[in-house]
């Protein structure tokens, strides 16, 4: 009775348990903590704007903004679900401290909090926010948890660009905005500090906020440049262009935005005119693999403009979905806009100087006429550009420089942030495992189990787990596909248990082997089988398991308990956690007694795998002898074998009832008189031929 209440007190607490874990807002933060990333400020203005910052000054002197990264949505997603932290910042654009305030990593049950390890969350003050921020480059990163890294680095950084962008603005001397100089050498951040690409919020009720924006695409050189020449779509757009005469406005989505994948709903208002943007002048373009918008965009599509769009006059760019979403709208002025504008004032201030030298005073007179005062002043000027709350701030932050390098690509980026000595104790562990299971040598065996123990439980970590499932599915594919090392490892186990069966549990699970170790040392005496009976029920449990780690997941909880459920990062990690050891230290005394006992009852990855494996392509053969010796049954470490039958869900594919076949070691000893009438005849060019069987029998 008390089972079925525990399941569904740990499912409550797994669907519940994050509603109190997000950030509350830089006001609510702690005045020590503050101090922790701005160190030398006094005193901190209230939170203001949207999104808020706190002002840090020195006395009457401005030092920079304190801000979270959790106030800037969308955040940037670690192994296991957001990484919140507070930031510091210096008005020039440096770092000055970096606090990790909120991340419920599942790694950290075994591995500690490993974000606050002392020394590591310090390494950023000093950091200049236009650097890229690489792990193991840029920024010092922490073995085994490389994707969490990454995903602070980058929070942290893309955070603080945007309170750059967000809290100044590049203005020209005259008062208005000045053109760039030249586009296809800028990063991506400084065209949106500078407003060479302007940039909506989309936020649907209940749905998570998404970042559109514009920018015209003035040539197939600057098209090319941000997407990347891989991308056919995009030539087969400029093409288009070029053949139409019509000019290209790309948008660019960041945060979650496949809803943003619709080519209805799209308009241009222009000197109070709307313009409706077909469906077919609307193109998808995809996540860029290339060019500089890589990594920082999760969708590209591209306006195909009619004749009635002028690029050379500011625009509305208008989203407008009704209830369904909402309707949004951005002010965009392209640069041939503003060369336009320009080209038209120095025209103006060229009569202006001609009519001043014809007639200087009648031309000073009306220059003081016309000379807008401060109050009624219009157009895009120096006061209107910049929020007047920050505009003493902004004149040290107008004069930031970022100069980036161009973004990677996603490839360019998973190779630079690879450990190749990861990769080759990777390929090793795989490499030994492979030999062993095709060739059916046990010695091979122990030596792959020996690696596996060694490299894969404490030198590399890099073991499955099931929270790589639950990091998929709260994270998406960027949870595997951001680690190469832990790339190859899914890829091989995929391939694997599709063609053989569950290969991984038999020979590149750590704990596996280690229950294979304890087995071998414990003498026969001590163990024990279960009934047949409770094994049958009991073999159940791990996928009632794996359904109390996954639902919730589905359901879209951020916490987890299968850190109850996986001794083995616990072991592999050294957690502190006394309980974690209670747990751990049960399970491998039960598997001393009962051979594999976490992989048969409780282990919710192999509960995965073993429905994976329901398709596997290539199963263990048996023969007829099968149906009478109980050799393999006997021997058989995860009671996968009754009789003649295997459950093959259960099976580990250890080689164990392969070898004793090959090598007869306690096989086929029955009296051939009595099993030929039903003994299958053998194909000649069989494993196990029947001559063998035969010698064998009579050789024994």
């Amino acid at each position: 009775m008390h089972r079925p209440r525990l399941a569904g007190l740990f499912l409550l607490l797994a669907l519940v348990g994050p509603a109190g874990a997000f950030a509350q807002g830089v006001e609510r933060v702690r005045a020590s903590l503050l101090r922790d990333v701005m160190p030398e400020a006094d005193r901190f203005d209230p939170a203001e704007g949207d999104p808020p910052i706190k002002r840090a000054y020195r006395g009457e002197e401005f030092l920079g903004y304190v801000f979270l990264t959790s106030d800037f949505p969308p955040e940037e997603v670690g192994y296991s679900g957001p990484i919140r932290a507070l930031v510091g910042m210096r008005a020039d654009g440096h770092l000055t401290g970096v606090r990790v305030t909120d991340y419920h990593e599942s790694r950290m049950n075994q591995k500690g909090d490993f974000l606050r390890t002392p020394g590591f969350q310090e390494q950023y003050a000093g950091k200049y926010i236009g650097d890229a921020f690489r792990v193991y480059e840029d920024v010092d990163g922490i073995a085994r948890v490389s994707i969490s890294v990454r995903a602070l680095s980058r929070g942290v950084r893309d955070t603080a660009r945007r309170v750059a962008a967000t809290y100044s603005r590049v203005v020209a001397g005259e008062g208005s905005v000045a053109p760039a100089e030249n586009v296809t050498s800028m990063p991506w951040f400084e065209m949106r500090r500078v407003a060479v690409a302007a940039r909506m919020t989309v936020n649907g009720e209940g749905q998570d906020e998404v970042g559109v924006s514009v920018i015209h695409l003035e040539s197939e050189e600057f098209a090319l440049y941000l997407i990347g020449a891989l991308n056919g779509y995009v030539t087969s757009a400029v093409e288009r262009r070029a053949a139409t005469g019509s000019d290209l406005l790309l948008y660019v989505v960041d945060g979650a935005g496949s809803r943003m994948a619709i080519q209805q709903g799209w308009s241009i208002v222009q000197n109070g005119k709307t313009t409706a943007i077909a469906t077919d002048s609307v193109i998808m373009l995809g996540s860029p693999w290339e060019g500089l918008l890589s990594g920082e965009t999760s969708m590209v599509g591209a306006f195909i403009l009619g004749d009635d769009v002028d690029v050379e006059e500011p625009m509305t760019v208008v989203f407008d979905r009704g209830e369904e979403i909402g309707r949004f709208k951005v002010e965009y002025t392209s640069q041939a806009a503003l060369r336009a504008q320009a080209t038209l004032m120095a025209a103006r201030a060229a009569e202006a100087a001609a009519a001043a030298a014809a007639n200087p005073t009648t031309a000073t007179a009306d220059a003081s006429a016309s000379a807008p005062s401060t109050a009624d002043a219009s157009g895009p000027t120096a006061a209107s550009v910049v929020p007047a709350a920050f505009a003493a701030d902004d004149e040290q932050l107008d004069a930031l420089d970022f100069t980036l390098e161009q973004e990677e690509s996603g490839i360019e980026l998973l190779l630079a942030s690879t450990s190749w000595a990861r990769v080759g104790w990777i390929a090793l562990v795989l490499a030994l495992a492979s030999l062993a299971f095709f060739t059916k040598i046990p010695a091979f065996r122990w030596v792959s189990l020996a690696a596996t123990f060694v490299i894969l439980g404490y030198t590399d970590g890099g073991f499955l787990s099931i929270s790589h499932i639950t990091g998929v599915i709260w994270v998406g594919p960027s949870a595997i596909l951001n680690d190469l090392p832990l790339m190859m490892m899914v890829a091989f186990t995929l391939v694997t248990v599709v063609l053989f069966g569950r290969i991984f549990c038999g020979f590149l699970c750590p704990f596996g082997a280690l229950q294979d170790f304890i087995d071998r040392l414990v003498p026969a005496r001590f163990k024990r089988d279960l009934p047949k009976g409770v094994h049958r029920a009991a073999f159940k449990a791990k996928y009632v398991i794996l359904a109390l780690i996954v639902l919730p997941a589905l359901a879209g909880s951020e916490a987890s308990i299968y850190q109850y459920f996986e001794p083995f990062g616990t072991v592999f990690f050294l957690s502190t956690d006394v309980v974690l050891w209670v747990i751990a230290g049960s399970v491998l005394v039960a598997s001393a007694v009962v051979p594999r006992f976490y992989c048969r009852y409780a282990c919710p990855l192999g509960a995965s795998l073993a429905i994976a494996s329901m398709v596997t392509l290539k199963r263990i053969r048996r023969v007829e002898q099968c149906s009478y010796c109980k050799v393999c049954e006997s021997r058989c470490p995860t009671g996968a074998i009754a009789g003649p039958q295997i459950d093959f869900k259960e099976c580990v594919r250890c080689n164990d009832c392969e070898v004793q076949l090959i090598e007869k070691s306690g096989v086929c000893r029955h009296d051939m008189e009595m099993i030929r009438p039903r003994l299958v005849q053998l194909k000649a060019r069989s494993a196990v031929g029947l001559s063998d069987l035969v010698a064998g029998s009579r050789t024994r």
